[in-house]
């Protein structure tokens, strides 16, 4: 035991000299500016760290910076006209791409080309041309856009270049839909607003035909309108830009959504037949000179998410020759008896136009079915009333029926509005106060005594008879 302690108190002599050692040998001043050897220690220490800590940055750096350019070239690669303009990148989504560079921006402003600001908002409400949208679904990855636009028109300023990058050069991921008057796209401009760009399928219209009709429609605005923004025609092309929609079109709602019970509730289907009601009649007597429509079909009829009724395409069927528009009226079921005998179209055709929708929204039936061979829907409401079986024209799909008063008194509006002679129907003006929820206990006295005079058709008079 004697020898253990020995031992070990050497070994802690020796350690203790060893550490008094080591701390003298700190302590003594080098050759370098007289510091010890200890505050070069920890210097060299520190520099060391921070040399490591910028090679691993600028490592970094060079390899985000070859990343960036390597992706870059590979979104070029995808553009059609990456060539004229590199830095405008197409992803294979147009909703995750950056459709304008900066740099673009400045090429348009050189050429005189006006930008304008636009208000970013809620996603609100697709599509936006009348045409029945069928593959434009809303995603959360789109919450980011905004189809939110200041009432802005912006005329011929649309370039085909950015038309064709908004929509991913017209892509097929873009189409929203076909119609008799022209093809959608769904589109994203360079400051994020979506739209919605109408190529037409005809260029048949002289070109001073067009831009004076768009010049006279474009300043149109009315909560009941599709806005729209503006248009392009370049060599065969002519596009007309609107505001995007996105809770497809009333024919959507009531022919194409497979649920067994419908979302447009007799509340919801009596606004969209006021809201339609008040943007035909700020077209036919707010404004000056006055537009018709001539092509007020339920596939031209947009909703938004509160169910606002939004009409499209009004004063376009203009634009071709009254052939067509009456073939493609007629072969739909809204076309007025006047308009189809003679071409002669004027406002009391649109009201004829006006009452056929009613019926079609109140029973949820198209106005000519040729698969299920039914007959034409205003003969069939008229069968209907004449036969006292009112009940029955109402949309099977509805999750909650109307007031039988008040139902009379929405088909009486329908019948009067679709009335043979153009001489009986009724003014939008008109037709918007016989709307109005105070006339569902009295009409007005003049529309009465002349709604119940010989003239009236059989159905008109069973309705009043029944009041």
């Amino acid at each position: 035991m004697t020898l253990l302690s020995d031992k070990l108190l050497h070994l802690s002599e020796t350690m203790s000299s060893t550490t008094l050692s080591l701390k003298q040998m700190l302590m003594k001043p080098t050759s370098l500016f007289g510091a010890k050897l200890w505050v070069l220690l920890v210097t060299f220490t520190v520099l060391f760290t921070l040399l490591v800590i910028v090679f691993v940055l600028v490592i970094y750096i060079i390899r985000y910076r070859r990343h960036r350019k390597s992706y870059n070239s590979h979104l070029c690669v995808q553009n059609p006209i990456a060539s004229k303009a590199p830095h405008i990148a197409y992803g294979h989504s147009s909703l995750d791409r950056r459709l304008l560079s900066l740099n673009m921006s400045k090429i348009e402003m050189n050429n005189g080309k006006e930008r304008q600001t636009v208000l970013s908002d809620q996603l609100s409400s697709t599509g936006a041309s009348g045409i029945t949208p069928t593959s434009t679904k809303v995603s959360e990855s789109e919450s980011r856009y905004s189809s939110v636009v200041k009432d802005v028109w912006r005329g011929d300023k649309f370039t085909l270049r950015e038309l064709e990058a908004a929509t991913n050069g017209f892509g097929r991921e873009n189409l929203i839909g076909n119609g008799d008057y022209g093809i959608v796209y769904h589109g994203i401009l360079f400051d994020n607003i979506r739209v919605a760009v109408k190529r037409l399928v005809s260029d048949s219209c002289h070109e001073d035909d067009f831009i004076a009709e768009m010049e006279a429609i474009g300043h149109v605005r009315h909560k009941n309108l599709v806005k729209m923004l503006g248009y392009r025609i370049e060599r065969a092309y002519r596009l007309l830009v609107h505001e995007y929609v996105d809770n497809k079109s009333l024919h959507h709602w009531l022919h194409e959504c497979s649920r067994s019970v419908s979302p447009l509730t007799w509340d919801i289907r009596m606004k969209i037949i006021h809201g339609i009601a008040k943007g035909l009649a700020y077209l036919h007597e707010d404004i000056e000179p006055k537009i018709f429509h001539r092509s007020l079909i339920s596939s031209n009829v947009l909703l938004g998410h509160q169910w606002d009724p939004k009409i499209s395409d009004f004063g376009l069927a203009k634009l071709y020759s009254p052939a067509w528009g009456i073939t493609i009226m007629e072969s739909l079921g809204y076309v007025a008896p006047e308009y189809a005998a003679t071409g002669d179209f004027n406002e009391k055709s649109d009201v004829y136009s006006f009452g056929v929708l009613i019926m079609e929204i109140i029973s949820g039936r198209t106005p000519i079915d040729r698969t299920q061979h039914q007959p034409y829907l205003v003969d069939w409401l008229k069968s209907m009333v004449a036969s006292q079986r009112t009940a029955y024209v109402v949309d099977p799909k509805l999750p909650e029926k109307p007031s039988s008063k008040e139902l009379k008194r929405v088909l009486l509006v329908a019948l009067r509005c679709a009335d043979p002679d153009l001489e009986d129907r009724p003014r939008m003006g008109e037709v918007l106060h016989m709307l109005e929820p105070r006339d569902l206990l009295m009409l007005d006295d003049r529309w009465l005594k002349r709604s119940r005079d010989c003239s009236s058709s059989l159905p008109t008079r069973e309705l009043l008879q029944e009041r």
